[in-house]
Parts: C-alpha cells; sequence; structure tokens
C-alpha cells in the first residue's frame, strides 16, 4: 500500500493511539455498522444510513477508490446519470451532516464500540478505528495482545478479585485518595464545561438551567405554535479564521466576516423575534411529538441546518436546509452563493438574514403554509386550539369573506377568554375589529371600532411589549383614528422589535404614505417589496395611493392591474382612483359602486370614511374631489347627487 494520501489509503483501518494499521475482519465492521445504523442519530435519518452502508459496503468490498461524490448521488442517494456534483452540493451537504451524527453517536451510545466508523474531512472514504477503550473483543474468537498489568503472560488466567477485607494495607490506604482525587477531577471538568458552555452560547446553557426556561414550551403546547430548532452551522473550505476574528476578548461572538457561528447566531436571534414561531433554545427542551400513524397532533416542530463554504476567492456560499422533525423530510433547502467578506459584514448579514426570514418566518413563508397543511391533516382548525384561530384570521385576510371573518373573530374572542395572557389573540383582534371599518366586517359590538381595537391593541401590548406584531396592531389603531405621533412611535417600535420582518416594514412605509410622506414611504415599500415579492394585499394599495399622490398615471395603473379582486375594499378604492387618474371613468365609476356595495359606510357616511383612510388634510381634499367627480356624494353635495 502507497504512503501517498490516495482513496485507497484513506480506507485503510487503524488503530487509536498511533499504532500500526490493523485488518479488523469484515464481520465485525458489519456488526458496527449495524450497531450505528440502529442508533438515534442514524434511525431518524434514512438518507444519511443509505450513504453510510453505501460507503462502509464499497470499502469492505475494496472499491474505495469509487467513492466519489458522483457515485454516492447515483449509487446511494438515487439521483441520475446527468448528476453534476459541482452544481449540486446534495453530497458535500449530507457528508458534514453524517460526520456530525457519528461524532454525536461515538461520543454518546457508541462509546464502548469496539470500532468506530469514522468519515475524515475531505474524503468521502471510511475509516474503521479500533478503539482501545473499549471492553469488548474485537472478534469473539480472539483475546487482546499484550501483558497484564502485573506482567503476567496474555493467556494466563487472572487472579480472583480479593474481598476487601483480604486487601493490602497499601491497597485499603490507596482507595480513599482515588476516590478523592476522581471527584476532584469530576468537578474540575463540570466547572470548565459550564464555563465553556456559558461563554459561547450563553442564552442556551441558562435555558437548559433554570427551570423557567421550560415555560415557554409548555406555552408553545397550549397554544400549538410551530417550533423551530437552529442547529449548529458547519463550515467548509477555504482557510479557518482565526480564533479573534471569531469571537470578541470576552469570548462573545461578533459578526466576524461571515463566520459559521455569527449566521448561526443571528438567524436564531431573527426568528425569536417572530411572533407566529417559538424558537427552541436547545433540544432538550423540545416536547414530544406523537407522529405514528393516524396522529391528531396539531404542532409542528423543524430543525434548520446550515452550511457555510468559503471559496478561494473570498467569497462564501450558505447553504440552508429545513427539515420537519415529525416525518423526517427536508421541505425548504436554498444556497446564499456570491457573499463577499470586508466592508460591513453586519449590514451585510442583516440584508442576508432578512431574506432568510422573508423566505422561512414571515406568515406566508413556508414554516406557516407547511404548519398549516398539518393542521388541516390532522383534523382542521378545531382541533389545533388557539393556534388554529391564528390561522382562521390570516386566512380571511387572504379572502376578505365574511364569513371567515366571523369565525376568526369568534374563535379568538374564546381563545383570549380562556387565556387572558394570550397575547397574540389580542393583537389579531385589534386587527380584525379594524376591519369592520376598512374592510366592511359586520360589526361585533355597537361602541365604535376604533375604541374597541385601540383596547384590544393596548392589551397585546402590555402582554406582550416586545411583540413587533403587537406594536403593528397599536400602529394601525392610531391611524384610523388619525393619529400620527401614535402611528410613528408604534410604527418605529415595530420595526425596532423586529427588523427582519418585511411585513412591518412593508405596513409602515405604507401608513407613511398615507401621511403625505410618500417619497419615504415608497423607498421603504420597494425595499421590502424586492425582499419578498409575494406580499399581502395592503402592499399593492400602499403602491397605488403612493404613484396617485405623485400623479403618475402610468405606475398607479401599473399597481392597480396586482390588486386582489371585488372582496378587498380597499383595493377598491385604490382601483377607482387610478382609473380616475388615468381618464377611465367608467371603470372608476364600477369600482366605486362595488365600494358601497362591500362597504356601506362608503354611501352613507364618505366624508367620515375619506378622513379615516386619509388623515392629512390636504391629501383628504384630492380625493374627496375625486371622489365627488366619480359621483360619490358628499356632505356638501349630497342634493345635486342624489
Amino acid at each position: 500500500m502507497s504512503d501517498s494520501p490516495t482513496a485507497d489509503s484513506a480506507a485503510t483501518p487503524v488503530a487509536a493511539g498511533g499504532d500500526a494499521p490493523i485488518e479488523p475482519p469484515p464481520e465485525a465492521v458489519r456488526r458496527a455498522l449495524a450497531q450505528v445504523l440502529e442508533s438515534e442519530e442514524l434511525r431518524s435519518s434514512p438518507q444519511l444510513s443509505t450513504i453510510l452502508r453505501f460507503i462502509v459496503e464499497a470499502t469492505l468490498q475494496g472499491r474505495a477508490d469509487a467513492i466519489k461524490g458522483y457515485t454516492i448521488a447515483v449509487e446511494a442517494l438515487g439521483r441520475d446519470a446527468s448528476f453534476d456534483p459541482q452544481t449540486d452540493p446534495i453530497v458535500r451537504v449530507e457528508a458534514t451532516r453524517l460526520r456530525r451524527a457519528l461524532e454525536r453517536y461515538y461520543a454518546g451510545a457508541g462509546a464502548g464500540d469496539e470500532i468506530e466508523i469514522a468519515v475524515p474531512r475531505g474524503s468521502y472514504v471510511p475509516q474503521f478505528i479500533l478503539r482501545r477503550g473499549s471492553e469488548a473483543p474485537l472478534a469473539p474468537e480472539t483475546e487482546p495482545a499484550g501483558e497484564a498489568e502485573d506482567g503476567s503472560p496474555p493467556d494466563a488466567p487472572l487472579p480472583p478479585a480479593l474481598p476487601e477485607s483480604g486487601r493490602t494495607p497499601a491497597a485499603r490506604r490507596r482507595l480513599p485518595r482515588l476516590v478523592a482525587l476522581g471527584t476532584l477531577f469530576l468537578l474540575a471538568v463540570l466547572i470548565v464545561t459550564a464555563f465553556t458552555v456559558d461563554m459561547v452560547d450563553p442564552v442556551g446553557w441558562r435555558a437548559l438551567v433554570s427551570s423557567a426556561a421550560l415555560k415557554p414550551v409548555e406555552r408553545a403546547n397550549r397554544l400549538g405554535m410551530p417550533m423551530i430548532e437552529v442547529r449548529a452551522f458547519d463550515s467548509t473550505g477555504g482557510k479557518p479564521l482565526p480564533p479573534s476574528e471569531i469571537t470578541g476578548s470576552a469570548g462573545v461572538v461578533t459578526s466576524g466576516d461571515f463566520t459559521a457561528r455569527a449566521l448561526e447566531v443571528r438567524v436564531r436571534d431573527a426568528l425569536a423575534h417572530f411572533d407566529l414561531l417559538d424558537v427552541l433554545a436547545s433540544p432538550d427542551v423540545r416536547p414530544a411529538l406523537d407522529c405514528g400513524p393516524g396522529s391528531n397532533s396539531p404542532h409542528s416542530v423543524f430543525a434548520l441546518g446550515g452550511l457555510v463554504e468559503n471559496h478561494d476567492d473570498g467569497s462564501i456560499s450558505l447553504l440552508l436546509r429545513l427539515s420537519d422533525m415529525c416525518d423526517g423530510t427536508i421541505v425548504w433547502s436554498r444556497e446564499f452563493d456570491s457573499l463577499k467578506r470586508g466592508g460591513d459584514a453586519t449590514a451585510s448579514e442583516i440584508a442576508l438574514v432578512r431574506d432568510i426570514m422573508a423566505a422561512i418566518a414571515e406568515p406566508y413563508g413556508i414554516i406557516q403554509a407547511r404548519a398549516r397543511a398539518q393542521v388541516m391533516a390532522a383534523g382542521g382548525v378545531a382541533n389545533a386550539g388557539p393556534y388554529g384561530c391564528v390561522l382562521l384570521a390570516y386566512s380571511y385576510w387572504r379572502s376578505y369573506r365574511p364569513e371567515e371573518h366571523e369565525r376568526a373573530r369568534t374563535c379568538l374572542e374564546a381563545a383570549v377568554a380562556a387565556d387572558r395572557g394570550f397575547a397574540l389573540g389580542y393583537a389579531l383582534l385589534a386587527e380584525l375589529t379594524l376591519d369592520e371599518i376598512r374592510n366592511g366586517a359586520a360589526a361585533a359590538s355597537p361602541k365604535p371600532a376604533a375604541n374597541r381595537a385601540l383596547a384590544a391593541a393596548e392589551q397585546a401590548v402590555e402582554l406582550a411589549p416586545t411583540s413587533a406584531l403587537a406594536q403593528r396592531a397599536l400602529m394601525h389603531v392610531h391611524f384610523f383614528r388619525g393619529e400620527r405621533g401614535g402611528v410613528l412611535a408604534a410604527g418605529e417600535a415595530a420595526l425596532a422589535l423586529n427588523p427582519y420582518d418585511v411585513d412591518v416594514l412593508a405596513d409602515f412605509g405604507g401608513q407613511l404614505i398615507l401621511f403625505g410622506e410618500v417619497e419615504r414611504g415608497e423607498a421603504m415599500l420597494a425595499s421590502a417589496t424586492k425582499i419578498a415579492p409575494g406580499m399581502p394585499p395592503a402592499v399593492d394599495y400602499y403602491q397605488v395611493i403612493a404613484a396617485y399622490l405623485r400623479g403618475d398615471a402610468p405606475a398607479a395603473a401599473a399597481a392597480a392591474d396586482q390588486l386582489m379582486g371585488e372582496g378587498y375594499a380597499p383595493g377598491l378604492l385604490a382601483r377607482a382612483l387610478a382609473a380616475h387618474l388615468a381618464g377611465e371613468e367608467e371603470a372608476a365609476r364600477a369600482d366605486i359602486r362595488r365600494l358601497t356595495e362591500v362597504v356601506p359606510l362608503w354611501a352613507t357616511d364618505p366624508d367620515a370614511m375619506v378622513a379615516r383612510f386619509f388623515p392629512r388634510a390636504e391629501i383628504a381634499r384630492q380625493v374627496r374631489e375625486d371622489l365627488i367627480a366619480l359621483g360619490l356624494p358628499m356632505r356638501k353635495t349630497s342634493a345635486a347627487a342624489n
């Protein structure tokens, strides 16, 4: 066998401790493989098990030189012959996951295995390592060679163990000393481990040792919110950064230059800002899931893993993969490439993480879509607890059907009555109450809708002062009450609480447009829609109004074409104003007629409605004149119009 580091030499089984290579029998290696495949680390991942079985068997069959990324993809993963490992990183990603799974297994349940199967970095060819610490023999028919501790030959029988009374005086004197030394050693290990974990991940460490950290998980179980666990991001390729560039003087992770650890921490932190998710501080606080056949559990738990690939030109790529921990499937994966080191690394990381959040964490992102599908498959929202009420509310905001508004409102009212600490429920109730004004939903009480919405929004903020969604609801309430200062304060607070939420960014920008700050508001809208093109219908409404206020008829018409169907009242209003600006009077009048059918207040009290939707006086005058021209009876011209 050659001394050069070829694939064959990499496959040579070795003994731990630097001894000469040994050749364990194939049946011993296969026994070791079977033990690994039965472990918790591999049993839950059929894809990793398939790869490990393939590379081990190929090595035992003398085909180590054929173990390449292409052959693994085609023969183990079932990819077709056109697979290109240069453009599809699936094998690299899975190999990294496999190495981590093996490390966890041999550090835990497999600590006593006689043979360790390792996949060295930079190669897919496994090594079979004889572990000296194992008490099990390599094969049943052989005995370990070498001398016993007392110098007797290896085949000589060991003397029987002496009872305590038969121990020598020296042995009896040594025993307490050994016990004391062992205790001190274990204590030192615990202290060092605690210090290390606290320096690297203080939040996660405190979550493990604090009983209070379990309360959010109990609450998550009760509410049924989707949960997500962010796993340690791996790094591959390029030269590793020196420790000084990864951690600061106090050991705190800095933004660095797109380090795997920095991105992992920032992604976990960003997810924790979203109200419709519960982020697990540690796998140890993950609740048990009933994922068997026929399960009616509405809970969804996801795991997000990442791989940072460093390239020779100084750029990096980030590979992300979101898995459903209940059925083991990959529900989303994406590669973010051409990321450059240098410059303002923090700003670049925030922009990157905002892109990630737009894809997975927003109410219309992949996690909520997947969780919604699981709830429906498990018996519908009636079995989903308070989270089912949340789904009903967002379902209404996709269709604006009156019957869905009533179902969502009734469900949330019952949920907050049962749990007075349900802050998200109060925030959504505030929004649904405002829909009595903006979209003609049936009133739940004779009390003014704006006052009822204010009470619900303030309750949400009081219960969850760090909730961006609660502040956003309060911003909307202040808007419909004509309170510009309140809008600005709540909007700024919502953005500060969750700078990664493009929905909040777009909504605040829209409110600014309606208060006359068109340029600033449009810039925020453009930033949001660039990150997440599929935004809620309110964003299209804001874009039409912005173009209308600038007098840009083509832009207003183009934006109006994106507005949803006939049931969204603000969209009908915006479409009528855009058509009037373009001189299309017949289309504009048709939209106004439909608007008064959806929201009768536009026919019975149009002045009040204009004041609510356009709180700035000069904008309200412009809109009012155009609506009068379209036949809407305003107070001063009601007789002539009739």
